[in-house]
């Protein structure tokens, strides 16, 4: 290295240290590059962020409607359900007391059947001849049956 003059090593370690700085320029600019594309991501994605806690609280404001107006819903179908069932057992009810009537008047004893027949034609306007033969009652019942029914009438 003692051949080497002063100047040259000089010149040498200017042109590495300017090499370096270049090499140091051309990082830095980049990485400023880098930084930069990373800072656009980072305000893309924060505004991403906000638009999303925007839906959310959008989204959790339908749901609280929504759910109060199930709320509301089900209590009106629960009044809804306890009227219906109030009426199928006051319906059920009288449908058993149809259905016990009924049950009275198909076991009535065949003469009622026929006195109840009896009285039907009277109320029509039968002659007692008729009510004997269409009845297969006595005269003297036939002949009662329309004075009775001659005394409501007048009454």
């Amino acid at each position: 290295m003692e051949n080497i003059p002063a100047n040259l090593i000089s010149l040498i370690a200017f042109a590495i240290v300017m090499l370096v700085a270049m090499l140091l320029l051309a990082l830095k600019n980049r990485f400023a590059k880098q930084i930069d594309e990373l800072q656009q991501q980072v305000n893309s994605q924060e505004i991403q962020l906000l638009e999303l806690q925007d839906l959310l609280a959008s989204s959790q404001s339908q749901l609280d409607i929504n759910q109060k107006l199930c709320s509301e819903s089900q209590i009106e179908n629960e009044q809804v359900s306890k009227q219906l069932e109030h009426r199928i057992k006051v319906t059920q009810e009288q449908f058993n007391n149809k259905f016990q009537t009924i049950e009275q008047l198909l076991h009535q004893q065949p003469e009622d059947k026929l006195y109840t027949r009896a009285q039907k034609l009277v109320e029509l306007g039968a002659d007692i001849a008729e009510i004997m033969r269409e009845c297969d009652i006595p005269r003297a019942e036939a002949e009662m049956l329309l004075s009775v029914h001659r005394q409501k009438i007048s009454k």
